[in-house]
């Protein structure tokens, strides 16, 4: 994340939608790989702190100091919010130019994209590599389990390629899964199942054996609740796991990656198998989305995330993940590891 005297965007020519602003006559700053733009260039001007990455976040701050060269002002924005829900301020914001496009914003994070009219097309690149890790599994449906529901991208896109498959997302937010039904083309049935709840008070009602999927990407900001990280919680996802099962996990680090590394360490602890999708330009832009993989049956082969990671197994994942700590209830400082 960077500064700069009104906005700074990535090399992306338009920031996101409705909370970015359009690039005009700005400068790139080369040493902070970012554009600098002044308040005369800024067209519906925000400002905003955003990642490096696609499909990271991007903060809107409310009231913000800005420093111009006649010296320090203060500017207050009020940031969007269609939706007052029990956990988060949301909005829905569409692509003008395609309104079928349409992503779901939750404390000025970005959380989800859909496309309306091609669950297949995957916007985020975490999301494509999920679907990179499904692809490599055996032929035919799935049943799945979710671990938050967000824009609901993802239990979508399997029903469209793998039919037949069942979906059970359990999200906390019954405000969030309003707006997917509403707003983000979520049609729920026999098939495509949510229980509203915290994931892991749910876990213990559900069969052992039961998923050959599960899908972790749940987030409270941008770290994800300590209470889903410890090694009693993986016990449990392992439970529930059928034997050739697979978790996939999405995570947010950076830096040192210390909550990425402790969060491999505690998957080692329930499964035999773990491996890691990593940005092959991690080191160089901080943090970013990092899906991790855990099974007790070996890694499947022929994972492909081509442009949008690096699989990372065997003694390359002992080297990244060191000495980090395992996370346990007694002690699971999830958001002080993080570097979100």
């Amino acid at each position: 994340m960077v500064w700069a005297p009104l906005i700074w965007q990535t090399h992306r020519e338009v920031a996101y939608r409705g909370y970015g602003a359009y690039r005009k006559g700005c400068t790139l700053n080369t040493q902070w790989n970012a554009w600098s733009c002044t308040k005369t260039d800024v067209v519906n001007a925000r400002l905003i702190v955003e990642s490096m990455d696609d499909d990271h976040t991007s903060r809107n701050l409310a009231p913000v100091a800005l420093a111009f060269a006649g010296g320090l002002s203060v500017f207050g924005f009020d940031a969007a919010c269609e939706y007052e829900t029990k956990y988060a301020c949301a909005s829905v914001v569409v692509d003008p130019d395609n309104p079928a496009d349409i992503d779901l914003v939750l404390d000025s994070a970005r959380h989800g994209n859909v496309h309306l009219d091609d669950p297949t097309v995957l916007e985020l690149r975490y999301v494509r590599l999920f679907a990179a890790v499904v692809a490599s599994m055996s032929d035919g449906p799935v049943d799945a389990l979710h671990l938050g529901g967000g824009s609901f991208t993802f239990p979508r896109h399997l029903e469209a390629v793998r039919p037949g498959s069942t979906n059970l997302v359990l999200e906390v937010d019954p405000g969030v899964v309003d707006i997917a039904e509403e707003r983000l083309g979520l049609v729920l049935d026999d098939d495509l199942r949510v229980r509203v709840g915290d994931a892991r008070t749910a876990l213990p009602d559900l069969t052992s054996d039961s998923f050959d999927l599960i899908v972790g990407d749940a987030f409270a900001g941008q770290t994800v609740p300590w209470h889903l990280t410890t090694a009693e919680v993986v016990e449990e996802l392992d439970r529930l796991l059928r034997d050739d099962g697979v978790y996939v996990m999405n995570v947010i680090d950076g830096g040192d990656d210390r909550f990425a590394r402790a969060m491999l360490a505690t998957l080692r602890t329930g499964f035999d198998h773990v491996a890691a999708l990593l940005p092959d330009d991690r080191l160089s832009i901080g943090a970013r989305n990092q899906v991790l993989i855990a099974s007790d049956s070996p890694i499947p082969d022929g994972i492909a995330p081509g442009d949008d990671g690096v699989l990372v197994e065997g003694k390359a994942l002992d080297d990244y993940i060191g000495g980090a700590q395992v996370l346990t209830d007694d002690h699971a400082p999830a958001d002080q590891l993080s570097a979100t």
